[in-house]
């Protein structure tokens, strides 16, 4: 062992000695002990600069002092900053979201409210309105089945003879239009139509393709006017009558399944939210009951439609 870790031994040997009260053998043998508290040695110890021990001791505490090892050998400057510290976090966005948009109380509706409320039905009544609208139109055509309209004169096509570099430029050739677009068609009296036409080169296309039309029809030509054709509008039989009557049914029908199709889409609504239990079942009993009786209303609507239709095609 070398002198100095010996003295080092030493110096400690003796602090533990005083530190519990007993002398150091050396001081021991020196002089009698002294009677002094143990605060009042150490203080003693530690103030004598005069005692040798003192002396060794606080070297030896300055040298261990120095030889002391770190654990880093890098300055604090150039250490990384954690990602993960506190003051760089942020927090969390706790404010409540700006939603302008009304969300309903069921969130599993995902803001479709018309799923949610039984009581809604605006597309039930839409389609019954449609159905009705389409009923009306098609009993206004079939209440002329067997008669002879303007609109069905104007609907005919014309088969059109082009002659004419010298008029159009271009070489002969057969053009097909509908007689509306060349001509029109106006009502007099309840057995006869005119027909004025827009050039006297379109009377006899014209007036073939009215005599070649299913209606049975018989152009004649006005001497007052060269471009006004009269046809006269055979009288309604009782097979025509028929027919119309016929045709109203099936119009009818038509009207009266399309309700019945929008009754069965709201229905599926009715379905879908009793099986997402989005709606108690009590509330959409009562929902059901006031749907059949929006269908019942309707139903009794394209009825009173169709029977004033066959009414006025008996007369």
């Amino acid at each position: 062992m070398s002198r100095r870790a010996k003295d080092t031994a030493r110096i400690l040997s003796d602090f533990v000695s005083l530190s519990r009260g007993h002398p150091s053998p050396r001081a021991a043998a020196a002089a009698p002990a002294p009677s002094l508290c143990l605060q009042c040695r150490r203080s003693r110890f530690f103030d004598d600069h005069t005692n040798p021990s003192t002396t060794r001791f606080r070297a030896a505490a300055a040298n261990l002092e120095g030889s002391r090892r770190t654990f880093t050998t890098s300055s604090a400057l150039l250490k990384k900053s954690s990602s993960s510290s506190k003051s760089s976090r942020k927090s969390p966005d706790v404010s409540s979201p700006k939603v302008n948009t009304h969300i309903p109380d069921n969130a599993a509706t995902k803001n479709r409210d018309s799923e949610v409320d039984p009581y809604d039905f605006s597309e039930l009544n839409a389609g019954i309105a449609n159905a009705i609208a389409r009923l009306k139109d098609a009993l206004v055509r079939t209440r002329d089945a067997g008669r002879v309209t303007p609109d069905m004169i104007e609907s005919l096509p014309v088969d059109l003879n082009v002659k004419g570099a010298a008029a159009h430029g271009t070489r002969a050739h057969h053009e097909r239009a509908k007689l509306g677009d060349i001509a029109s068609v106006v009502q007099k009296g309840g057995r006869m139509l005119q027909v004025y036409c827009s050039e006297e080169s379109h009377v006899k296309p014209i007036s073939s393709a009215i005599q070649a039309s299913q209606h049975s029809l018989v152009p004649q030509h006005d001497d007052n006017n060269a471009l006004l054709i009269n046809v006269p509008v055979p009288p309604v039989t009782a097979e025509t009558r028929q027919q119309a009557k016929e045709e109203a049914k099936k119009v009818y029908d038509k009207a009266s399944q399309a309700i019945r199709n929008v009754r069965g889409d709201q229905q599926k609504k009715f379905r879908k939210m009793e099986l997402g239990k989005m709606v108690i079942v009590d509330e959409l009993r009562k929902a059901h009951k006031q749907m059949e009786d929006v269908v019942k209303k309707g139903q009794d609507e394209a009825k009173k439609v169709y029977e004033a239709a066959v009414k006025a095609l008996g007369s």
